[in-house]
């Protein structure tokens, strides 16, 4: 390989261990940017579970769904490892691949061939857009929903930090009702415990979202990390190359000048 190539592919080199650098930075970002909105999401979520806690008696017993309907959390971009893969895989152990499903994220979807009963839904980029995303994911279940013509789960699969799992949201694990006043409402009771539950279950499922986008970028970050080590042996290895063939120049420069000189001089 002559020097002139060595140079070229250093240049790529460092063209791309810039881009994949502000990749890392966006990734470490957006992880610190979730640990603070997952903290008071947490505690939006903890308040809600409260409250329909205490309004338990006001709440209808909801029956036992004998289908579910699937959601999957996936994401709009690549270079994330398995994330959506584990997914799909942990969904297919699951459910089926004859169970409706709502998918969420282009790169999830990609991995789906078309078939009945599955709905696409564009994915989030990152923790700022996850709440606009809530009621077109939510519009896709209920369109889900009503296909199957009967009253029906949902369960949630998502790549978490550690693997792959499934989490229930509906119907909500109802606390005992036995022994129980109600609060003191402006509302009636009942209407209100409706419209407790509905956010409830908004705010569930922001909370599965947002933690669906750190794994995301968790394994972004390893992606990234891994491909800037492998470009730093890359680039050490061609800057050797590199210096390797500009001593054999100099060399050659010297043997040139010196067979000129015995030339002139002989």
């Amino acid at each position: 390989m002559k020097r002139r190539e060595v140079e070229e592919r250093l240049a790529l080199f460092e063209d791309l261990e810039g881009i994949l650098g502000a990749m890392r930075s966006f990734a470490l970002a957006e992880l610190h940017r979730l640990g603070r909105r997952e903290e008071a999401q947490r505690a939006v979520t903890d308040a809600l579970a409260k409250t329909m806690e205490d309004l338990a008696p006001a709440l209808p017993l909801e029956p036992v769904p004998r289908r579910d309907v699937w959601l999957l959390l996936g994401s709009v971009r690549g270079f994330c490892g398995t994330f959506n893969e584990d997914v799909v895989q942990r969904w297919r152990q699951e459910a089926g691949q004859d169970a409706p499903t709502v998918v969420v994220g282009e790169r999830l979807g990609s991995l789906l061939p078309e078939r009945a009963g599955l709905i696409r839904v564009p994915g989030v980029l990152g923790g700022l857009d996850a709440p606009a995303a809530i009621g077109r994911i939510l519009d896709a279940v209920a369109e889900a929903q009503a296909g199957l013509g009967e009253e029906s789960g949902l369960m949630v699969g998502l790549r978490d930090m550690d693997e792959a799992r499934c989490q229930r949201l509906l119907p909500f694990a109802q606390p005992g009702q036995a022994d129980r006043m109600l609060p003191f409402t402006q509302e009636a009771p009942p209407l209100l415990a409706l419209k407790v539950a509905q956010q409830a279950l908004f705010h569930r499922l922001l909370a599965l979202l947002l933690r669906s986008v750190r794994a995301e970028n968790h394994m972004r970050l390893l992606q990234m990390e891994n491909a800037l080590e492998h470009l730093e042996r890359g680039r050490d290895e061609l800057q050797r190359q590199r210096n390797r063939l500009r001593q054999e120049e100099i060399v050659e420069e010297i043997e040139v000048m010196i067979s000129s000189r015995h030339r002139q001089f002989g």
